[in-house]
């Protein structure tokens, strides 16, 4: 059903500022559901919602800084959410970058951190260089050659300023996100197909059988899974191969808590600034024009999510599940 976007960020502002979240806060957690679902990642939108407003947050301890140097920025968050904590390292990388030319924060101990994309377009739209990391959750992506679930789906998000709007890119480094789990379960879809194995090593489009998922690019994307795993696991003191917890709270099992990593390179200390900007924008031409295949078009990352959000949001109307909207209306 076609829904206008101005009554869903109205809902979700409502329901942001009863489970209090800081107002401050409430565009950018707003953006991560939302902009999700504009662009198009519908395993990282509206439909997980829901569930993030449904976690108790309010007797956790408040997060802790653990590390700053005049480049690091090191912060536990106590088990708070990921969506909110996110953005307060973000602005803490982009500030040291101003400083050094490079920032760095590094979040331990965070509830789910929904869309690293979004972090990276947070920065990339102040005129900064983003690479975003986290761990992707509990272990689900098979390794090559097996088909048990081992590491998380770690995904990999970059920003980079040109003249217009930023590149973007926010990849899982499993074949598809574990998310179409959920999804399919939900709405009761099948899966992707050649994507998902059961727990006897069959590749499986049942919901309730999947087991792990594949890796995007066979063994090289699970060895970008890997050092993601080891980057935001074992080396700030975290677990790998993560398991949902026994402990329940009051949205059912807990899930395990994450690492991440926001580096942020300010282009004006090593470029010139403005000209880093034109020579990606005169880069990305350049690109396009190289030769298409057969009835295709030369297509950037990030673009056509981009390009999705953007009408969307001039119509002001996005198409969602009907269910959605009447579970959304009732939080």
């Amino acid at each position: 059903m076609q829904v206008s976007i101005s009554e869903i960020t109205a809902k979700m502002t409502d329901v942001l500022r009863q489970k209090g979240i800081a107002e401050a806060d409430i565009p950018f957690v707003i953006e991560m559901y939302l902009g999700g679902e504009l662009q198009g990642h519908l395993t990282h939108g509206l439909a997980s919602f829901p569930g993030f407003v449904k976690q108790d947050f309010s007797g956790l301890d408040e997060p802790e800084i653990i590390k700053e140097t005049h480049a690091l920025f090191m912060i536990d968050a106590k088990s708070n959410s990921g969506n909110v904590v996110g953005r307060r390292a973000a602005d803490e990388a982009i500030k040291r970058a101003k400083q050094e030319g490079i920032g760095t924060a590094i979040i331990k101990n965070m509830d789910v951190l929904l869309r690293p994309g979004a972090i990276a377009g947070y920065v990339a739209k102040q005129g900064y260089v983003a690479v975003v990391i986290e761990n992707g959750g509990t272990a689900n992506v098979a390794p090559p050659g097996g088909y048990d679930p081992t590491v998380g789906t770690n995904p990999i998000a970059y920003g980079i300023p040109t003249q217009n709007e930023p590149v973007v890119v926010d990849m899982a480094m499993s074949k598809m996100a574990w998310g179409n789990v959920r999804m399919a379960n939900k709405y009761g879809n099948d899966l992707p197909k050649d994507t998902f194995y059961n727990d006897k090593g069959e590749v499986t489009l049942d919901p309730k059988e999947a087991h792990s998922v594949m890796p995007t690019g066979e063994h090289k994307g699970f060895a970008l899974a890997l050092l993601i795993e080891i980057l935001c696991g074992s080396i700030i003191g975290m677990d790998g191969m993560m398991t949902v917890s026994d402990s329940a709270n009051s949205f059912g099992k807990k899930m395990p808590e994450r690492g991440a990593y926001i580096l942020v390179i300010d282009p004006l200390q090593t470029s010139g600034g403005d000209t880093f900007a034109v020579a990606n924008s005169q880069l990305l031409e350049k690109i396009k024009a190289t030769h298409a295949l057969p009835d295709q078009k030369i297509r950037i990352p990030g673009e056509s999510a981009t390009a999705a959000q953007a009408q969307k949001l001039k119509a002001n109307t996005v198409d969602i599940p009907a269910e959605l909207w009447e579970e959304m209306r009732g939080l």
